[in-house]
């Protein structure tokens, strides 16, 4: 007799596209750190929807908050305003650089209204963006494009022009690639996707003052590392570095499909009605749990509290490292999402390793074929970090 896991996965690999290499399992419920699958077994869950849930499963206050406000209005056109989505856009300006929102529904989307607004803010003839290998920007033709990672590239081609990747961390590489045609430079202060790899804050002041030198824009892909994850609100708050333009998504709403796109008003002028759209985006109910999820980020003590789990999930992934030369070499990261770089030799290994993880009730992912990523949703605890980390400790010890 077949499982109640197998039921809905047989189901679901009948009328699904095949995009995704899932794990053999159905979540049916979720509660703070913790995932619960159709049979009722329970998973201590360190991807978090990738960075995304980061209050946890089911928040009560954000979980309030949308039921409130999808009793009162579902949709509108953005023909209207609308209450949740001024007061979300009110809060995101008065904790930012940024004075203008534009509101989408993912991360990919806030990055291409990102591209757009450079493209149309900068002189003409301008329209050339340069992004870093080992990034990801997203999934549509353009944001494929500016990700520095020929295997999303692969199938696709040609791609939209207008984009070229410098070396990651090479200044004078990325200095050569400036031409008459550039507008604009991408990156991510920490890439999630390609292996966990922060930026250095004197790389990435660098490449401010580059911008700043030959007249172009400076955009920061805050998708993943927003949101509080890195233990405050946006992460180049820690860099001393501050962007002309911002995207967000991910953790924004909580589980929510959210994106926005930030920007300064000399910046933001150049988009002007007409100029770009999004049926769905600032819809009432995902700005409702986007504001509540924004006010609980903010609420004293919080964000100390990531960057202090931030610390320990680094000191504990150290520990394995030292305990476990031959299979980890490093830990990196920020805050709440922290990589273990495996050694070259137990790389082949990491999907695997997740497998396993996976069977012993840990979630977890692997990284730009690099690091075991740990991304769990900021409400987790230090006990729960230790539950982890035994875990991972005895697939290594396997």
């Amino acid at each position: 007799m077949t499982s109640a896991n197998e039921q809905w996965v047989t189901r679901g690999e009948r009328v699904l596209m095949q995009t995704y290499g899932r794990l053999p399992v159905t979540m049916v419920r979720g509660a703070g750190c913790k995932l619960y699958d159709a049979e009722g077994r329970e998973y201590l869950d360190f991807v978090a929807g990738i960075a995304v849930c980061n209050l946890g499963h089911c928040h009560p206050q954000v979980t309030a908050a949308v039921r409130e406000q999808v009793e009162k209005l579902v949709h509108v056109s953005n023909l209207y305003h609308t209450q949740p989505q001024i007061e979300l856009a009110e809060l995101l300006v008065a904790n930012s650089f940024a004075d203008r929102v534009f509101f989408c529904n993912s991360g990919a989307e806030a990055n291409e209204a990102a591209i757009k607004l450079a493209r149309k803010a900068s002189p003409e003839g301008k329209y050339e963006i340069i992004s870093l290998t080992g990034s990801f920007h997203g999934r549509t033709l353009a944001t494929v494009a500016a990700t520095g990672q020929t295997k999303f590239h692969q199938g696709f081609e040609p791609l939209p022009s207008g984009f070229v990747h410098a070396p990651f961390g090479e200044i004078e590489a990325l200095r050569d690639l400036i031409g008459p045609a550039t507008c604009a430079v991408l990156c991510e202060p920490l890439q999630g996707e390609g292996g966990v790899r922060p930026l250095a804050p004197a790389y990435l002041r660098a490449i401010r003052e580059l911008c700043d030198q030959h007249g172009l824009l400076l955009i920061f892909d805050e998708v993943q590392v927003g949101m509080g994850r890195t233990g405050t609100l946006l992460a180049h708050e820690q860099l001393g570095v501050t962007p002309d333009i911002m995207t967000l998504a991910k953790g924004l709403g909580n589980g929510l499909p959210i994106g926005a796109m930030l920007a300064g008003e000399r910046v933001a002028a150049a988009f002007t009605p007409g100029s770009h759209a999004s049926t769905f985006g600032g819809n009432p109910v995902v700005c409702a749990a986007a504001l509540a999820t924004l006010q609980v980020l903010l609420a004293p003590g919080f964000l100390a509290g990531v960057a202090a789990k931030g610390e320990y999930l680094a000191t504990r992934l150290g520990e394995l490292a030292r305990q476990y030369p031959q299979r980890a070499v490093e830990v990196r990261g920020m805050g709440l999402i922290q990589g273990l770089v495996l050694s070259e030799s137990a790389r082949d290994q990491g999907l695997a390793m997740v497998r396993r993880l996976f069977e012993q009730g840990l979630l977890l992912n692997f990284a730009g074929n690099t690091a075991l990523r740990f991304i769990p949703p900021l409400v987790v605890s230090e006990g729960e970090i230790d539950r982890a980390v035994a875990m991972v400790a005895a697939v290594l010890r396997e």
